[in-house]
C-alpha cells in the first residue's frame, strides 16, 4: 500500500494535548503546505451543540441512512521527511457493506478496489496489481469506518471539538471541526479531523495523522447519496498486461 494511502488511513501528529515546540513546528508545517489563509471568513457555525459527542450522533444518522455515495475528492499528502506536500484529485465511490473504489485521475498513483471481502490495489506505474483480503487490512477498515460513519463512530472514537489551530484552518461557518482519536491503540493511527456539515451531519472534508508525522488532507466535492451505484462496479477486473500478486 503506498505512503499516501496508508497515511490517510493513519495518523500521527498533534492530537493530544500538551504540544512541545516541534510538535507545534511541525503542525504549522503541515497547514502551511496546506494553503490555510481564510481572509477573516468564519471558522465556526453561529451555534453548536455543548457536547462534540451530539455531532457524531448527527454523522451517525447521516450515513445510517445512506446505502452508497459517490464524490470526486481533492487530496494533500504532507511528507515530513522531505518538507513537501502532494496534491492529487480523483473519483470515489462506495456502497454498502465495505465496498469502496478511489480511482485517481493522474494515471501514476494507485487506484484501489474493495468488494466487502476483497481489495485490489493498482499499481499503473509498474503495471501491478496486489491483491488481499478485507478482514486483514486494518488500513482499509480504518477508512471504511469513518466513510461511512455509523455506530463504530460513537462506539470506537473519542471526539473533542477541535483545538483553535485546526478549527481556523479546516472550519467556516457551516461546517464544525472535531478531532477523533481511538479508544484503543492502533498501529496504523491515532486519530483524524472530521469537518461536518452542521446541518446534514455529512462529512465533506478529513484529515488523518500518521503514524510516521505525515498526514492526509481529503476534501470531498459534488457528493452524491443514494443514487444506486451498481455492485459490480467493485468487482475489479485485471486490465491486460498487468500481473496480479495474492498477498
Amino acid at each position: 500500500m503506498n505512503a499516501a494511502f496508508a497515511s490517510m488511513l493513519s495518523l500521527s501528529v498533534l492530537l493530544g494535548s500538551g504540544f512541545s515546540a516541534v510538535e507545534r513546528d511541525t503542525l504549522t508545517d503541515v497547514i502551511r503546505a496546506q494553503n490555510p489563509s481564510k481572509d477573516d471568513k468564519p471558522t465556526a457555525p453561529a451555534w453548536r451543540p455543548d457536547n462534540a459527542s451530539d455531532v457524531l450522533v448527527m454523522v451517525q444518522a447521516f450515513y445510517d441512512g445512506t446505502s452508497d455515495l459517490a464524490a470526486k475528492f481533492k487530496q494533500t499528502y504532507w511528507n515530513p521527511t522531505y518538507g513537501e506536500a502532494k496534491k492529487t484529485s480523483g473519483k470515489l465511490k462506495l456502497k454498502k457493506p465495505g465496498k469502496m473504489v478511489w480511482d485517481y485521475g493522474d494515471g501514476q498513483d494507485a487506484d484501489y478496489y474493495a468488494n466487502g471481502d476483497t481489495l485490489w490495489m493498482v499499481e499503473h506505474d509498474t503495471r501491478q496489481v496486489i491483491k488481499t483480503t478485507v478482514a486483514g487490512n486494518s488500513e482499509v477498515n480504518a477508512a471504511l469506518k469513518f466513510l461511512f460513519g455509523g455506530e463504530q463512530l460513537t462506539r470506537e472514537f473519542k471526539v473533542r471539538y477541535a483545538k483553535t489551530d485546526k478549527r481556523d484552518r479546516y472550519g467556516d461557518a457551516d461546517h464544525y471541526v472535531l478531532e477523533l482519536k481511538p479508544k484503543a491503540s492502533n498501529k496504523h493511527y491515532k486519530g483524524l479531523v472530521l469537518m461536518v456539515h452542521a446541518t446534514t451531519g455529512r462529512v465533506d472534508s478529513f484529515v488523518v495523522y500518521n503514524t510516521d508525522g505525515s498526514s492526509n488532507y481529503f476534501q470531498l466535492q459534488n457528493i452524491k447519496t443514494n443514487v444506486g451505484i451498481s455492485d459490480k462496479l467493485f468487482d475489479f477486473k485485471l486490465p491486460s498486461g498487468y500481473v496480479e500478486t495474492v498477498e
